[in-house]
């Protein structure tokens, strides 16, 4: 890449949403299918999630396609090119981080990285909702998730776990896209072309999770939106999400979450 420009703005796209603090901002950005953005850089270090669309980043790196639900860190003023492939536009949230705020970052990473861990995956589903909810309360909470993910962020640069096996986010949209199934660890390891045991710990470092538990959580993550989102009976929402009954499904969302289903339901509109 040649000729690069350095530039304020923290994106190309269409700001559908954002907040922005001392130093950090949170953005949710549409970028159309016909994106093309040549040779440039930001001023801040930039957390990239990817909620839909396919995005590809060319960097020194080399040339990285990036899927639903995959995350991308660039350093500061780190040279890159962007475009949006396919027929559909790019659905992203983006985290800006300035120097003056968190210059740690840029000194832990040698380049651009693809970032794969459970609570990242967590932080992003709850920066999304507060995004999206605008109120009072939701500024306090916004900025508190992103310091968390800057937290996480810099210990998985800090311990180098950020080069994870290629086949890793195939296991991983084979289990979010199919969580409603009675798949196993053998059935994912297969789909992906490798062993269990190889798969099981991979998703140990990458995850800091087993494959059991991954899937566990996303059956209860989208059982939590139905509760919140939906008046749905809560016993066809354990059984829609692949528990046994609705009992088991209490015991794991409990444990998850802190509070019961009936009492999660109870509180939305508090």
């Amino acid at each position: 890449m040649t000729d690069c420009t350095l530039v304020q703005a923290h994106t190309f796209g269409k700001v559908l949403r954002g907040r922005a603090f001392d130093g950090l901002s949170v953005e949710e950005v549409l970028m159309p299918p016909s994106l093309r953005v040549g040779s440039h850089a930001h001023e801040g270090a930039q957390i990239y999630f990817l909620l839909e669309g396919t995005y590809v980043e060319a960097c020194r790196t080399g040339r990285h396609t990036l899927r639903a639900g995959q995350t991308w860190f660039r350093p500061a003023g780190e040279a890159h090119e962007n475009a949006v492939i396919g027929d559909d536009p790019a659905l992203t949230l983006i985290v800006t981080v300035e120097r003056c705020r968190y210059d740690r970052l840029e000194h832990l990473s040698i380049g651009p990285a693809q970032l794969q861990s459970l609570l990242i995956d967590e932080v992003r589903a709850e920066l999304v909702r507060e995004l999206r909810r605008a109120d009072a309360s939701a500024v306090t909470a916004l900025e508190a998730w992103a310091l968390l993910l800057l937290t996480r962020t810099e210990r998985l640069l800090a311990t180098g776990s950020t080069v994870a096996p290629q086949w890793l986010p195939d296991a991983v949209h084979f289990i979010e896209t199919s969580w409603q199934q009675p798949i196993s660890l053998a059935a994912v390891a297969t789909h992906v072309g490798v062993h269990p045991a190889t798969l099981a710990a991979a998703f140990r470092r990458f995850h800091s999770t087993s494959v059991g538990s991954y899937l566990r959580r996303c059956r209860l993550g989208h059982a939590r939106e139905a509760l919140l989102q939906t008046n749905e009976p809560i016993k066809s929402i354990a059984v829609d999400a692949g528990f046994y009954d609705q009992a088991h499904f209490g015991r794991c969302f409990k444990a998850q979450y802190g509070v019961t289903p009936a009492s999660a339901r109870l509180r939305r509109a508090v």
